[in-house]
């Protein structure tokens, strides 16, 4: 059995990715890119980046974004604990806009993340639920409804640090 308790998966194209350096994998955590190259399907891709992962916790994460320490510890305890559960990352306070304030509103309205927020999610809660189904422009949109057919959300975890304006995956 691996001791990796959380797989963080970064979203994005191979040339999105090219300059967004990954922290170093630990005997915790496994960090890999999505690397999407288009000739096969998205949803493909990322089911299998999932199968293969060694974390009982998968984390999408946006392009050059990652969780701080408080939120990387609250998803090692998630993972430990074995239950299925789910969730995403609030925004961050520093980036003040009106397009942020109104998907902030949508988030509250719809409890659906945000790609710029991220969400987590256990690999039993995820195969449970038959993968990730569509990944269009709101991404999270069929995977957040897949799971609240089986449980609620989490709390919002803190929210990201974003080193990059640009979240496109392309």
């Amino acid at each position: 059995m691996s001791q990796e308790l959380v797989t963080y998966i970064v979203l994005g194209s191979e040339s999105r990715l090219n300059g967004v350096k990954l922290p170093l994998s630990n005997k915790y955590e496994e960090y890999i890119f999505s690397n999407f190259d288009f000739q096969s399907s998205i949803e493909d891709q990322l089911n299998e980046s999932i199968t293969n992962s060694k974390g009982e916790l998968i984390v999408f994460l946006p392009p050059s974004s990652f969780p701080n320490t408080a939120a990387k510890e609250a998803l090692k305890k998630i993972a430990l604990i074995g239950l299925s559960s789910w969730g995403w990352f609030e925004y961050s306070l520093t980036r003040k806009n009106i397009i942020q304030n109104i998907k902030k509103v949508s988030t509250l309205v719809r409890s659906i993340p945000d790609l710029e927020q991220g969400i987590y999610f256990t690999k039993r809660l995820y195969f449970s639920v038959g993968g990730i189904g569509t990944f269009g422009n709101s991404p999270f949109t069929e995977i957040s409804k897949r799971f609240y057919s089986r449980i609620d959300p989490q709390n919002p975890l803190p929210a990201l640090i974003i080193r990059t304006k640009n979240l496109k995956l392309d």
